[in-house]
């Protein structure tokens, strides 16, 4: 049997809560990302993890969860996926799927990043163990048209209470 091993992404959301947990300026730096206007104040951080700032595709993404990532109360990432989390906050299920639903129609990583920005801090806020290292990878995928719509589907059947964890686990992504 193979011995599981953690992703590049999965040692990068490690870092940043223990960077986090140790160093609040480190978090309030990294707290601003997920705004325009205020994401330079991350780009050392973002730099040091490895990410391309030139490429929108990549800086977005790393941007958003690194945001959330700071704001995290629990110090660990989580084993959630999206649409579980979301499903797992709200107290009614017609507004749970009304945010779900604006998320599944997002054309394109810029959209998608704008409305989870909220979203994230609402579920850090119920303290829902999100897994972070999954969302990030999945936002990174996003702009490929297969790969949205698979994220998209894997969003929904979350939600609705389908288990696809077997499912991940063929792909071999990230089960979390």
């Amino acid at each position: 049997m193979k011995k599981w091993e953690p992703t590049r992404l999965q040692h990068i959301v490690t870092a940043i809560l223990e960077q986090c947990a140790q160093d609040k300026g480190f978090a309030a730096r990294l707290r601003r990302a997920d705004n325009p206007d205020t994401e330079p104040y991350a780009y050392g951080i973002l730099c040091a993890l490895g990410v391309n700032l030139k490429q929108d595709e990549e800086r977005r993404p790393f941007a958003l969860i690194g945001a959330a990532l700071s704001r995290d109360k629990r110090g660990q990432d989580g084993d959630l996926g999206l649409g579980a989390a979301l499903r797992h906050c709200v107290e009614d299920e017609e507004q749970g799927a009304a945010r779900l639903r604006r998320l599944l129609v997002c054309r394109c990583q810029e959209e998608v990043c704008r409305v989870l920005r909220p979203l994230l801090s609402f579920l850090a806020a119920k303290e829902v163990p999100l897994c972070h290292a999954r969302l990030l990878d999945e936002l990174l995928a996003f702009p490929s048209d297969d790969a949205r719509r698979r994220i998209r589907l894997r969003w929904a059947q979350e939600y609705y209470g389908y288990d696809v964890e077997a499912e991940t686990a063929e792909e071999g992504t990230c089960a979390c």
